[in-house]
Parts: C-alpha cells; structure tokens; sequence
C-alpha cells in the first residue's frame, strides 16, 4: 500500500470509519492512500471508488497533471473506477446518495434536458484538441480519425444532457471516453467544489454505462513521448476502433399533418417507396392507436418482427407496455412480448436509456422503430439514436403542430448512418450525384512548407489569403449561383482560418452576394447558422465549423478554398452537402486549384474531389461519377452554356501524397516501433546509418518516412534485438544492474531523482540539477575524490555553472536511459519523467525502495574503487 504523501490533509479517522463501514458490507476495501484522498476495491466485481478528500482545498495545492495521471492509471487498471469527493459528513450523505445510483444503475428516466449543442458552439479545435488529434494520427495514423467521434452528446445519470470531447467505440474492451483539459476550467482547486462536483456526475454517468474515462491535461499532452505510450497503452490497438465517421443518407420520407386516415396515408406512402413517416395528430385523437394498428399490419406483412418503441419518461414508458399488452390481441397478435428488456419482440424504452445503449447495438436490430411524442427528437442524443438504427419503418408522432419545427424533424427522421463508402453511396443512389469545377489560380505555392502530414497553417495563411485568389472564388459564384437561371442555390465555402473566413465573406458582401462567417469565436455563429437553414443567408465561409456534427441536406455548393493534404479532413468537409434533398439535383462542388509544384521531387498536391473518388478524367460541370439513377441534365445545360470554353474531357493529375506513401511512417513511429528515442533514429539519419523511403523537406531540416520493409531490415542491419512493452521492465532491470559505470553519473542522476520526483515518476529538470549539483559540490567542499581524473566537476567553475551541468546530465547519464526508451525529456516544460509503460511497474513503495537500495550499494562501491 503506498503511504499517505506528506504535507497532505489525511482523513479524519471517523470520517474515513465511516466510508469503512459503508464500502465494506458492499465488499469493497481500503487499499491505497492517494494524492489526494484514498482508493476502495472491491475485488470480485473488479470496481474501485476514489475518494477524494480537500482536492479543491487552496491551501493544499497540486499539479492537475499529476491528478490526471492518477486517475488514468488507475481506470486503466480496474474494470471499473467511480470518483468522489468527501470533505466531512454532510458531504458524504450527498456522495453516498449518488454513489448507490452509479453502482445500481439508477438511471434517471424523466424527459431529457438537452442545453445547449455543443457541436455548433465548441467548434474550432483548441490548442488541446490540436494536441491530441496530432498525437492520435501519430499513434494510429490520420486515418484512424474516422473512428473518433467528436463532442458526442450523451444523457447523465440526472437526465441533462453532456457532451464528450473525444469519443471511441470499440469491438473489444470498454468503450473510451477523452476528456483534454486545460487547468483554468478543469483544475479541482480553480473550478471550486460544485463545478467539480458536476464534472464527476458526468464522468462517473459515463464510468457506470460501461465506459472508461481518460483525461489528458494540456501539460501532459506536451510530454509528448509518454502522451503517446499512454494513448496506445489505455485505448488499445486501431483495430478494435468501430468507425465513426460514417456517411450519412436520406431515407424517403413523408410528412403527414391532418389527415383524415393516417394509416391510409401511410398505405399510400409505402406504395411510393417511402419508410420514414412524421404523423401529426391533435391531442384525444389517438395517436397510439395509428401506432399500435400500424405495427400490427407490418408485422402480419412481415416487416415488424422485432419492434423498438420510444417514448420520454417512465409513466409513458408503463403506460405504452400496458397499452400494447391490452391492444395487440384485438390486432390477432397473441404472442408477441411486450416490455422494457431488449430480448421482447416489442422493446418499449424511454429516451434516457435508449441513449445509454444504443452504441452498443446493431443498427439493424429493430424491423419498426417508433419515436411517440416526437418534437423531442431535436435533442441532440434522440437524434443519434434514430439516425442509428436502419429499420424498415421509422414513425415519429407528435401532437405538438404548433411547436413543430418541421424542417429539423424532417431532418432527422428523413437521414440515417450508413457503413457504406461514399463512392459506393453515390453510385447506389443514397447520396447526391456530385458535379465537379476545378477554379485555377495563378499562384505559385511551391515554396509552401508541408510537415509530412499536412501544409503548415502559417505558410497556408501567408499564401492563401490574398485578394486575386478570394476574388476568383467570389466571380465563380456571382457567374453561376447568384442571379443566374438556376434555383436558388446554398453552400459552404471552407477557408484556411478564422481570418480567411471572414475577409472571403466580407469580400462577398461587397459584391452583394448575401454571406456569413462562422467560428468558434464568434457567438452570433448559432445564429448565422440558423438563418442559413432557414434560407435566409446563401453562403456560409467557415475554417473548421462546419467539419463534422452539422448537417444541411439543402447544401448545394461546396467550395474548397483551403488546400489540404488530409483525406479525413477533405471528406469531412464535403459530407457536409452529400445527403439528397428534394429539388437538388447534384452537389457541385469547386475545388480552387493552385500551381504546388514539387520540392525536392515530392510532389505536394492536395486532396480534390477526383483524387478522393480515384477519377482521372474531368469534364467542368459534369457528373464525378455514373450512378444507377440516369442524372437529370437542366442545370448542367445552364452551367455548361455559362462556360466560356469547350467542355474537353481532359486528364488531370489525381496524385496525392498520402495515396503514394499510404503506409509509411515518420520518424516518431519508427522510433517506436525500434523502441529507441526519435532523438536516436535522427542520429541515425545524420549518420547515414539508416536512409530514409522519402524526405519532405520542411525549411531547414527535414521530414522522413520510412517503408513497412524497412523496419525490420533496420533492425537486422544495425543488431538491434526486439523490444516493445512487455520487454521494458525486464529490458530496465537488466540495464540498471548491468553497472559498467565510466563516471558516477548514472548513480548519482538516478538517486537525485528519486528524492526530487512526484508519485507519476516526473520533475522538474531545473530541481534535479540542484541536487545532482550539490552530491558533487559537497564532495568537493569537503576534500574528497569527486569522481574519476577526467570528471570536470573537479573544477568550480564548471560546478558553478548550470548551463554546463545540465548538458553534461543530459548528454551522459540521462541519454543512457532516453535512448533506451526508460525515461523521457519535454524541453517545453523542462521536465523528464519515467516511461509511462515502466513507471507503470516501478512506481509503487517496494520496487522504488529497491532502486533506492540497489544505486546507494552502487554509489558506496563507486567510491570504494575511487
């Protein structure tokens, strides 16, 4: 058991008897003392309880990072880690009421507060979400990001509505929530308790679904060796990653407001190809009764063998049951099963927990899917829910006309995820056609830097916003969608930032073409957002916002004004107008082509929309692919008569970088693989040692990508012996008892550290020169031997000099561990800390007292033989 950490408010011992006497009866036991409280376990369940005692006491500060890294290692442990917070007795009343809640699954039930849509209002990445995504595709590539879901709404224990940074679904294992805080919102000490408090009604909602919880402060996600052992560590290998981003297509919809017959009208509509169905029917004209007689006719046809039906609280919940029950046999149906479990033929399910479990199950599980009391499927979690699951008759009733939004129902009830690729759902017809426009600049961006993943976004703002290329785009869209013979059309125009947006749409305005932009930084954006769905802008202009977690069936025009290098990105962006919508008859979308040329033989032209779909041939205005659906040809006439030249079918160079290199990884990566330091395979390079599959030069140094053959060639050819997690502990133990000491560095480095470290096996560089510093000054003030003749600490001057000494620690012993991948250095916050995969192993009371043991018998034989 670790001791309590000193100069740490303990526990008052009645306060701690008393969680004692509670946890136990439930089999849970005291087992560790904790930065900042104490930890129970219960052992045949596997679940754990933090108890935090004082955390957002003032007078006791500490670092969030170390608070997260409690946390982490902790939930990455045990199946199942709730948190807490007692200060006195009052408070563990309160905690124990939520407590029993989160271990019994005492979900509320009630209608569902939704607040506010965080998908349209947090929208630009901030600086730590620009940390994690980076380091995600570095772990797991840019592709991998399909499998993340961004700002996911979820329902908490209470019923409110919450929303979660990062999000993984997994085939395996748990599934993973991500949580990037940034110390001045998220810091127990600055939120103060009831915002504290708050956050872990969310987490610990979350923890009692199923879910595991990992939070990632902006300090440790710069440490960004350790940051990325702690990503593929907690959240497990890609291929356990359910896709995320999945396309999204319009089912056939109907509308049915007052009519005399609903169940008539539903005949009818089915006869036409429509399965989706938005009934409206005043209150006392029984609205159940359509639904009960509805399921009845489909299920003698065949269609409703397994029916799900969702209604907003418990009392309706009991009440449908009972309904169903009573009614089914007047329909001839005797023996279905109606109740609340998911094994009955009629599952009859409130919101709340539908919310709660649909992740976990197949989209085509359920034939009828019903939503009663319908105009609550604007909340955020209903909406994702119903766009789930693909049964073969979706109704939604409401009796609430005069609060119906009809355009967002209809959106919701009119769409649904699919797992199909977007070539594949636009040549089935599930999707728009898309009509392609290449707009040619006549700018030179040769020069413009790319880091090996994507162009960088100063070199892209430098380049991009200037007036002659924003004035092509807004002549492209004054020529063919404004005041021209074609409907009215809408689109997004997707910039290079913030900035860029707003000066495009300033532009625009200027030109009398009616546009906004839109960003994280503007609180207006919701509404701007609005009055482009209510038709009432043309354009939005937009850096980020409109990426993901928004959709606009209406969207006719997607211009792609800043150039990317990412697949993810680029597809994110267009999905934005990919879903049908009655009167459209394609999405056209205009790429602004610019001269990229190529540095140093790597050609650098970004994604389009014919590298994406792999077409060659480009005819402007003509249809990207053939569908199984002959395409209507009004208004590419119109467009192809407003052409100036002929409409030559040409060949265009469709070559990206990522479809010539899909498999090659970076330097990073193939240190890891090597289970070396990046600092060594750059050595490496610089020495010729290892030669790179392609070098993408990035000012004065370079990025380097290395072939999947290569990694174990390199490792043949320089004799280096396999190594990867489950080796390091064995691969530490044998290092450090190997001895072989030049100098006394390594002895002294280690046992400096060891005083100096926090519980994460981290500190301060700056604290473990100091005292690296004075084992050698105080050797020197009394007389004896420093180290061996050539040590320079024999000298002052050098002993007195920190720059000297800190080179010295961090070229001699430290390198000896980094190398190895034992311990890391972040120049940015001036820090080295364990291995998060060895600390994971040697940081508890015993194996640290050993390493103490085992370096001070080292440092008494050292001197014996000096």
């Amino acid at each position: 058991m670790k001791q309590p950490i000193e100069n740490i408010p303990a526990f008052q011992p009645p306060l701690l008897e008393t969680l004692t006497q509670r946890l136990e009866p439930l089999g849970f036991f005291l087992t560790a003392h904790l930065l900042r409280g104490v930890l129970f376990h219960c052992p045949e369940s596997d679940t754990a309880i933090m108890v935090d005692h004082r955390v957002c006491d003032r007078h006791y500060p500490y670092s969030y990072t170390e608070y997260t890294k409690e946390q982490n290692s902790l939930m990455h442990q045990h199946a199942s880690l709730f948190r807490i917070i007692v200060d006195d007795e009052d408070e563990l009343e309160h905690e124990w009421s939520l407590l029993q809640g989160y271990l019994n699954r005492n979900f509320s039930e009630d209608e569902i507060r939704a607040g506010g849509n965080r998908a349209l209002s947090e929208v630009d990445p901030t600086l730590p979400e620009a940390y994690f995504e980076q380091a995600f595709i570095e772990c797991y590539g840019r592709e991998a990001l399909d499998r993340v879901s961004r700002e996911l709404p979820i329902i908490d224990i209470k019923g409110q509505t919450r929303w979660v940074d990062y999000y993984l679904q997994r085939s395996e294992g748990s599934d993973i929530a991500i949580e990037k805080n940034g110390e001045t919102y998220h810091h127990p000490i600055i939120t103060g308790k009831t915002q504290y408090q708050r956050q872990l009604v969310k987490q610990n909602s979350l923890v009692a679904y199923g879910v595991k919880v990992f939070r990632w402060s902006l300090e440790g996600m710069r440490f960004l060796e350790n940051f990325h052992e702690e990503l593929k560590c907690f959240l497990g290998p890609a291929e356990h990653f359910e896709l995320a981003q999945k396309v999204c297509v319009s089912r056939e919809f109907a509308l049915l407001s007052h009519q005399i017959n609903q169940l008539d009208a539903m005949r009818q509509a089915r006869v036409e190809g429509k399965n989706a169905f938005l009934v409206v029917l005043p209150t006392g004209t029984g609205k159940t009764e359509v639904l009960i007689a509805d399921l009845a006719e489909q299920y003698h046809a065949g269609s409703a063998n397994k029916s799900l039906v969702m209604v907003p609280s418990k009392q309706l919940k009991l009440d449908h049951i009972q309904k169903f029950a009573q009614r089914l046999a007047d329909h001839g149906i005797h023996h279905l099963q109606v109740g609340e479990g998911l094994e009955n033929d009629i599952v009859v399910q409130t919101y709340s927990m539908m919310s709660r479990l649909f992740t976990r199950l197949p989209s085509d599980l359920f034939d009828y899917l019903a939503v009663d009391e319908a105009h609550h499927a604007t909340a955020p979690t209903v909406k994702k829910v119903i766009q789930h699951f693909r049964p073969q008759t979706l109704i939604g009733l409401t009796a609430t006309d005069k609060r119906l939004d009809a355009q967002k129902l209809e959106d919701i009830f009119g769409s649904y995820e699919t797992d199909l690729s977007l070539v594949e759902a636009i040549k089935q017809g599930l999707l728009s056609p898309i009509k392609a426009f290449r707009l040619h600049s006549n700018l030179d961006f040769s020069e413009i830097r790319f880091n090996g993943k994507d162009y960088l976004s100063t070199d892209l703002q430098k380049y991009v916003i200037v007036p002659s290329r924003d004035q092509l785009v807004v002549d492209t869209l004054l020529k063919y969608f404004v005041d021209t013979e074609l409907d009215r059309k809408q689109g997004i125009i997707f910039c290079v930032s913030v900035k860029h947006a707003e000066s495009l749409a300033k532009l625009m305005k200027q030109h009398s073409i009616s546009a906004m932009a839109v960003s994280g930084k503007d609180n207006k954006s919701a509404a701007y957002i609005q009055d482009y769905q209510d038709g009432k802008i043309q354009f939005l202009t937009t850096c980020s916002l409109l990426n993901e977690g928004w959709d606009s069936p209406h969207t006719s025009v997607i211009v792609m004004a800043r150039p990317t290098m990412s697949r993810v990105l680029y597809t994110q962006q267009l999905g934005r107008g990919t879903r049908r919508f009655p009167g459209k008859e394609a999405l056209y979308v205009i790429d602004v082509v610019d001269n990229y040329g190529a540095s140093a033989g790597i050609n650098k032209m970004p994604w389009s929309i014919h590298a994406l779909l792999g077409i060659p041939n480009y005819r402007p205005w003509s249809a990207v692919l053939e569908t199984q659906q002959p395409l209507a040809s009004s208004e590419e006439l119109i467009l192809s008569g407003l052409y100036e030249q002929e409409r030559l079918l040409e060949k265009i160079n469709i070559f990206t970088f990522q479809s010539e290199y899909p498999d090659h990884i970076s330097d990073e990566q193939l240190a890891r693989e090597l289970f070396v330091s990046t600092g060594t395979v750059t050595s490496w390079v610089k020495k010729g040692k290892i030669t790179p599959a392609v070098s993408v030069p990035l000012g004065r140094r370079a990025v380097n990508y290395y072939a999947p053959e290569q990694i174990e060639q390199i490792r043949q050819e320089l004799g280096l012996k396999k190594h990867d997690d489950t080796t390091l502990y064995e691969d530490f133990w044998a290092f450090v008892k190997e001895g072989n000491y030049t100098f006394s560095y390594k002895i002294v480095m280690m046992l400096s550290f060891f005083e100096v470290m926090d519980h994460n096996g981290e500190c301060n560089l700056d604290e473990l020169l100091s005292h690296y510093t004075a084992f050698y000054q105080n050797r020197l003030d009394k007389g004896l031997a420093v180290d061996r003749s050539k040590c320079p600490f024999q000298e002052q001057d050098f002993l007195a000099t920190p720059a000297l000494m800190k080179t010295s620690l961090l070229q001699n012993p430290f390198e000896k561990f980094e190398r190895k991948r034992f311990m890391y250095h972040c120049k940015d916050l001036n820090h080295i800390a364990f291995s998060s995969v060895l600390w994971s192993r040697i940081g508890h009371h015993d194996e640290i007292q050993a390493l103490k043991a085992h370096y001070q018998g080292e440092l008494e034989r050292y001197y014996e033989q000096v």
